[in-house]
């Protein structure tokens, strides 16, 4: 299964402040995220994101009717009726692939993106770098060991401010 992590982040590299809030990061950025979202017809994320976005105002999980949305968490969570609890990033991939899915769209948070990486499950990464640097805040990995080099596969200026860049892994 191909696994695609996307990520919002600063020039800096991080995806929030240190309380968690994106106030940083451009509209477009979740633009772009809502197009990939649309074409995996599915997504993961972890908890502290999953209840992060619950309290936006303009933007939701909710806007992506009809795809699959798994919410990664060791506790036992109340999700609202379109979400699937999963324990593991191992069982969120078991549940898409039993639901046909052969491409997954995982969009972190950075706890999360490390499971992943750590297990050697993601084979490509999209960041969209928006044009701000923030002092302090949630990296898009958490602290680990961990190593990994990457290939280009495309660049792109996606608004006045923010360019993408799209990895593959090499394995």
């Amino acid at each position: 299964m191909k696994v695609t992590l996307f990520m919002a982040m600063s020039a800096n590299g991080f995806i929030a402040t240190k309380k968690g809030d994106e106030h940083f990061l451009s509209d477009e950025n979740w633009k772009s995220f809502s197009k990939l979202v649309k074409s995996y017809n599915n997504l993961i994320v972890g908890r502290k994101t999953y209840e992060a976005v619950k309290k936006w105002d303009q933007f939701s999980f909710n806007d992506f009717k009809g795809a699959t949305k798994v919410i990664i968490s060791k506790r036992n969570l109340r999700l609202d009726n379109d979400y699937i609890l999963a324990s593991s990033p191992k069982v969120a991939l078991e549940i898409l692939k039993g639901n046909g899915f052969t491409k997954v769209l995982l969009a972190g948070g950075s706890e999360l993106n490390t499971s992943f990486i750590k297990s050697g499950l993601i084979n490509e990464v999209i960041l969209n770098i928006d044009s701000v640097m923030i002092g302090e805040g949630i990296p898009i990995f958490s602290a680990n060991k961990f190593e990994f080099n990457m290939k280009i596969l495309k660049i792109c200026k996606i608004s006045s401010n923010i360019v993408q860049i799209h990895y593959k892994i090499k394995k």
